[in-house]
């Protein structure tokens, strides 16, 4: 007996057609009577597994660091033109605290924000010598914070530590010109 060509073609066709729906259900699709299991759902989130705090939104490092830049930006169009001097973060659970020396002539603004799990608002102290000043700074607040410290002693911005909790701080110092200071132009001497 001779097979044709064409009869060849089919017979492989149909003999990998076999194998691939005898491999298909490999994955463990389907149960005992060939029925398709339902898809598995994806773990819920945090935000839905704790509804008795009130959480709205899972907390991950990477969005709120990108909440509070968007909050930091928020002031790119207000007609000043700031000189970058630092930027920085900080977790609330580590507290912060950093020194500038504030060289120059040309006055300094401290925009700073925090993006917090569920805390609304912290406390940043501005210190300069034996003057000190304590401001509530709004977490999750679409627009940051904003310090004027006139140039020429050192100071430092400090929070306490926020133990169990999970949060950040972000914060750019600039230098502007004077005639772009708003408000007090000392905010540790508060006007």
């Amino acid at each position: 007996m001779h097979i044709r060509p064409a009869l060849r073609l089919c017979l492989a066709i149909a003999a990998t057609a076999g194998l691939l729906v005898g491999c298909a259900d490999k994955d463990g699709s389907r149960d005992e009577r060939g029925e398709k299991k339902p898809a598995a759902q994806p773990p819920a989130s945090r935000s839905s597994q704790d509804t008795s705090s009130g959480r709205t939104r899972n907390w991950e490092p990477d969005d709120a660091l990108q909440r509070a830049e968007r909050a930091l930006d928020a002031y790119e169009d207000d007609g000043t033109h700031p000189e970058l001097v630092d930027t920085d973060t900080s977790y609330i659970a580590s507290g912060l605290t950093k020194t500038y020396n504030a060289p120059g002539d040309r006055p300094y603004r401290l925009d700073i924000t925090c993006n917090t799990d569920d805390i609304e608002e912290l406390t940043l102290t501005l210190t300069r010598g034996d003057e000190e000043q304590p401001y509530g700074i709004g977490c999750g607040d679409p627009e940051a914070d904003q310090f004027n410290i006139p140039p020429g002693k050192p100071f430092k911005i400090s929070a306490e530590p926020v133990k169990d909790s999970a949060g950040l701080f972000l914060w750019r110092l600039n230098t502007i010109a004077s005639d772009d200071v708003e408000g007090c132009e000392d905010d540790i001497k508060a006007c």
